[in-house]
C-alpha cells in the first residue's frame, strides 16, 4: 500500500510538472509556432506589428502617426489552447521622449471557428506603462484564433506603442496537419522559393542568388541563408499559417537580429530559381567549408538522437560516402540556458554521437571528428525564445 501511494503521488508530481510547464511556454512567439495574419496599422520601418511576437522588447509596434487607437491585430496559435495568462509588456516603450505612447486598455478576443469570425470577448486588460504585466485570464478560455484590440494608451496625442505580447496556456486535442511549405512566397525581401522534401528545406531568394537549407517540423523551419559565394550568411526562423498561406519570420547576421521576414504564398506558378533542392550539403561546404544541419534533433537535455534527424543523418552519410577523401567535424552547440560547463559537455556529447552514427553505418573513424563549443559560438540571440531555438544546432565543417 505504501509502495503504490509513493508511486501515484510520483505520477502525480510529474504531471503537474508537465503541465506547469506547458502553460509556462509562450505559446503566442514565432519559435512555437504563432504566426500573426492582419494588423490594423502600423508605423513601419523597425515598428512592425510582427515584432510582437518576436519575443523581445528590443523591438516593438508603433501605430501610425495620429492615429493612436483603436488598433487590431489578428494571431493564429499553433493550435487550440486553453488559455491561462496573456502578458501585455510596454518595457522599451519611449516614455521618456513620448510620455504616455504605452498601450493602455486592450480587449482579448478569441476564437475557434476561424481567423475572421467566430470571435468572443476574454478579458478587457489595463496594461502598465512602461512595464510588463501578465494577466490571469478567466477559466474556460479557449481560443486557436486570438484578437487584440488596443482601445486607447496613456494619454500621448500622436503615437501608441506596445512592444510584446504573450499567452500561457495548455493544448486542446491535436495539433491539425499543416500543408506543404513548398511554393513561391511574395516577401518583403523578394520572392522566396521554397521546397520541402519530408522535414528537409531547400530554397532561393534574389533570383538564386541567395541559398536557405534547413528543416521544418510542418509549421515552424529553421533554416541558414547564405548569398553570393557564401561569405555572407546567417540564420532565419519562420512560421507558416495553418491555411499555408502566409509566412511570419526573423533573420539574424552575425548572431544579431537584423530584421523580419514575411510574405504571402504566391498562387502563380512562377519559379525564383531552377532548382531549389540544388542547394545541396556539397555545395554548401564548397562554398564556405562549413553548413548547418537543422534537421538533426536530440532529446531534451539529452545527446539520445530522435528519429526525425534521420534525413539529415543519411545526407551527411551521402556525402561522405561521394567523396572518399572528405573528413568532416562534427560540431555541437547550444543555447546558454544553463551553465557554461553543462553546455560544453551536452554539445560534446552531441557532437560525438552523430560521429557514432556515422561509424555505424561505415564512415571511417579517421574521416570523423567532433567538438562541442556549448554556447560560445551563437548564430542567433539567446535572449528570445527563436534565437535560443536557432542556436540548438549541430554544424558539420570541412577539414582539409
Amino acid at each position: 500500500m505504501k509502495s503504490n501511494v509513493c508511486v501515484s503521488l510520483l505520477l502525480y508530481l510529474c504531471a503537474s510538472i508537465a503541465v506547469n510547464a506547458a502553460e509556462k511556454t509562450n505559446i503566442m512567439g514565432m519559435a512555437s509556432g504563432s504566426v500573426l495574419l492582419s494588423s490594423s496599422g502600423e508605423y513601419g520601418g523597425g515598428w512592425m506589428a510582427l515584432n510582437l511576437l518576436d519575443g523581445t522588447t528590443q523591438r516593438g509596434w508603433c501605430s501610425p502617426q495620429n492615429k493612436t487607437a483603436p488598433h487590431t491585430f489578428v494571431i493564429e496559435l499553433p493550435q487550440r489552447y486553453r488559455l491561462s495568462s496573456i502578458v501585455l509588456d510596454n518595457t522599451d516603450a519611449q516614455e521618456s521622449g513620448y510620455p504616455g505612447i504605452s498601450a493602455r486598455s486592450v480587449e482579448l478576443w478569441g476564437s475557434n471557428v476561424g481567423p475572421d469570425s467566430g470571435y468572443q470577448k476574454i478579458a478587457t486588460l489595463e496594461a502598465v506603462k512602461g512595464a510588463r504585466k501578465e494577466f490571469q485570464l478567466p477559466a474556460g478560455a479557449e481560443a486557436n484564433w486570438v484578437k487584440l484590440a488596443i482601445v486607447s494608451n496613456w494619454g500621448h496625442a500622436q503615437y501608441t506603442e506596445l512592444m510584446e505580447v504573450e499567452a500561457y496556456g495548455t493544448p486542446e486535442g491535436a495539433a491539425p496537419q499543416r500543408p506543404p511549405l513548398s511554393g513561391v512566397y511574395d516577401t518583403n525581401y523578394g520572392p522566396l522559393q521554397i521546397t520541402q522534401d519530408g522535414n528537409r528545406i531547400t530554397g532561393c531568394y534574389y533570383k538564386g542568388n541567395g541559398q536557405i537549407s534547413g528543416a521544418t517540423d510542418g509549421r515552424t523551419i529553421n533554416v541558414e541563408w547564405r548569398q553570393g559565394d557564401g561569405t555572407s550568411r546567417g540564420t532565419a526562423l519562420m512560421t507558416l499559417s495553418a491555411r499555408g498561406d502566409f509566412l511570419n519570420g526573423v533573420w539574424y547576421a552575425n548572431g544579431v537580429l537584423a530584421g523580419s521576414w514575411f510574405g504571402t504564398r504566391d498562387k502563380k506558378s512562377q519559379r525564383v530559381c531552377d532548382d531549389a533542392s540544388q542547394n545541396t550539403l556539397s555545395q554548401q561546404l564548397k562554398h564556405g567549408g562549413r553548413a548547418i544541419l537543422y534537421g538533426i534533433h536530440f532529446d531534451s537535455d539529452s545527446a539520445n538522437l530522435r528519429p526525425d534527424s534521420e534525413s539529415a543523418l543519411r545526407q551527411v552519410l551521402a556525402l561522405m560516402q561521394a567523396q572518399s577523401s572528405l573528413k568532416l567535424s562534427i560540431e555541437g552547440h547550444t543555447d546558454s540556458t544553463n551553465t557554461t560547463a553543462y553546455n560544453l559537455e551536452l554539445s560534446r556529447k552531441r557532437a560525438q554521437a552523430v560521429v557514432a552514427w556515422l561509424g555505424k553505418n561505415g564512415v571511417a573513424s579517421s574521416r570523423l571528428a567532433a567538438q562541442g563549443y556549448g554556447s560560445s559560438h551563437p548564430v542567433a540571440d539567446n535572449t528570445s525564445p527563436q534565437g535560443r531555438a536557432l542556436n540548438r544546432r549541430v554544424e558539420v565543417v570541412a577539414q582539409n
